[in-house]
């Protein structure tokens, strides 16, 4: 699945198949692993314009 957080502001952050996406309270977490190391990103609910998510068992568009 790929997943693509628009930001306020026109910015767009964009994560592949290899993430792990939460949608949770306190907004969108990203959870990217090389190896050993682990990379953990939150979005807040106040940042983000919309949340699109296409890949083969999804195709969803969530707007804020």
């Amino acid at each position: 699945m790929i997943t693509e957080v628009h930001l306020v502001g026109g910015q767009l952050a964009s994560f592949g198949e290899g993430s792990t996406v939460k949608m949770n309270d306190h907004g969108v977490e990203i959870v990217e692993r090389d190896g050993d190391e682990q990379v953990k990103v939150l979005f807040p609910w106040s940042r983000i314009e919309k949340v699109l998510q296409r890949g083969a068992g999804v195709d969803a568009v969530y707007t804020f």
